[in-house]
C-alpha cells in the first residue's frame, strides 16, 4: 500500500514509521508498505511495483508472460515495469524500471495491467542471457500459434536494442523450423559438423499423399528422420513418437534417434551414429516421401 494512502486514510507518517520500525509492517519500496510481518508473496511484490510505478506502471517481461499463460519462462525474482520516457523514476529492490517512448496499452491479466503478449516475450528474452531459456520461450509462443515470427522480430527492431542479440539469432532459428531447445541443441551440433544439409521440421507427405509427421530433421536426398526424443513439443509422449515412426518407416523413411541430453554429453558419438544411418539409407532407392519445404541448412 502506499504510505500517501495510509496517511490520506488518517495515519500519521510517524505511525507509519514506527509500525515498520517495530516490524509490524515492511517497507518494500519508498513510499510502499506492506501492511503484515511475514514474507510477501509474488503476488503481493507485483503489486508493490505497480504502487511504485503508478500512475502508468506497466508490467511486462517474464512476469506479464506468465499472466499471459505461457510456462517455460526464465528463472528471475525481478518485477520489470514499463513507464513513460518522462518519468524520473529508478529500479530499486526487486523492481525494473525502464522508461519507454512506446508505452503499450495494457490488457488486463487477473487485475494486473500487463503489456501485450508479443512486448512482454520480447522484453523477457532481451533480459536473458540463457541461449536455452529464450529457445524454449520463443519455442512456446510459436508452437502454440500465440504469435509469429514476423510479429516477433517486428516487437524486436521496434523496442530497446539493448540485449536484442540473442533473440534475434534464436528468431533466425525459429524461422528455419527449430522449435525446442532440445532442437537448438541439434541444430549447433549440426553446424559444428560435418553432416548434410536438412530441413528441420518439414511437413512430409507420404507417396499416397497423406501428411506423416514432421520429423525434427529431414535429409532430403536420402529420407533420412532424425527425432530427438524430447517430450518438450511432443506432448502425447512416446506413443506419438512411435506412431510417427511407424508412419515413417512404412512410408519407406529411415529414422534414427537420440535423447536430447546425449547431444551434449557425446555429440561425436551422435554425430558418428547420424552418418552411419544417412550412408545406410543413402544405399537404398529413395522414398517417395515429399518435404513440404525445401529451406535446408
Amino acid at each position: 500500500m502506499a504510505t500517501a494512502d495510509l496517511v490520506a486514510a488518517g495515519l500519521s507518517s510517524a505511525t507509519v514509521a514506527r509500525r515498520v520500525r517495530r516490524e509490524m509492517w515492511q517497507r518494500l519500496l519508498r513510499g510502499t508498505i506492506l501492511l503484515q510481518s511475514g514474507p510477501a508473496t509474488r503476488e503481493q511484490l507485483v503489486h508493490a511495483a505497480l504502487v511504485y510505478a503508478r500512475p502508468d506502471g506497466v508490467i511486462t517481461g517474464v512476469e506479464a508472460a506468465r499472466r499471459h499463460g505461457l510456462r517455460r519462462l526464465p528463472a528471475t525474482e525481478e518485477v520489470h515495469v514499463l513507464v513513460g520516457e518522462h518519468r524520473r523514476l529508478a529500479s530499486s529492490a526487486f523492481v525494473v524500471v525502464e522508461r519507454t517512448e512506446r508505452l503499450p496499452l495494457a490488457v488486463v491479466r487477473d487485475d494486473v495491467p500487463v503489456a501485450p503478449l508479443e512486448r512482454a516475450v520480447i522484453d523477457a528474452v532481451r533480459r536473458t542471457s540463457s541461449r536455452d531459456e529464450v529457445r524454449a520461450l520463443l519455442a512456446e509462443v510459436l508452437g502454440a500459434r500465440r504469435s509469429t515470427v514476423a510479429r516477433l522480430r517486428d516487437e524486436l527492431a521496434a523496442g530497446n536494442q539493448r540485449g536484442s542479440g540473442l533473440p534475434r539469432e534464436v528468431l533466425v532459428e525459429m524461422e528455419d523450423g527449430i522449435r525446442s531447445a532440445s532442437e537448438g541443441w541439434a541444430r549447433d551440433l549440426h553446424a559444428a559438423s560435418d553432416l548434410p544439409p536438412v530441413l528441420w521440421n518439414a511437413p512430409l507427405i507420404g507417396p499416397d499423399g497423406r501428411f506423416l509427421g514432421k520429423p525434427d530433421a529431414w535429409f532430403d536426398d536420402v529420407g533420412l528422420a532424425w527425432e530427438i526424443d524430447s517430450d518438450e513439443f511432443h506432448p502425447n509422449g512416446e506413443d506419438a513418437t512411435a506412431r510417427r515412426h511407424g508412419d515413417f518407416v512404412a512410408a519407406g523413411a529411415m529414422v534414427v534417434h537420440h535423447r536430447p541430453r546425449r547431444l551434449l554429453t557425446e555429440p561425436q558419438r551422435v554425430i558418428e551414429e547420424v552418418w552411419s544411418h544417412y550412408l545406410l539409407a543413402a544405399t537404398r532407392p529413395r522414398p517417395a516421401i515429399r518435404a513440404t519445404s525445401i529451406a535446408a541448412s
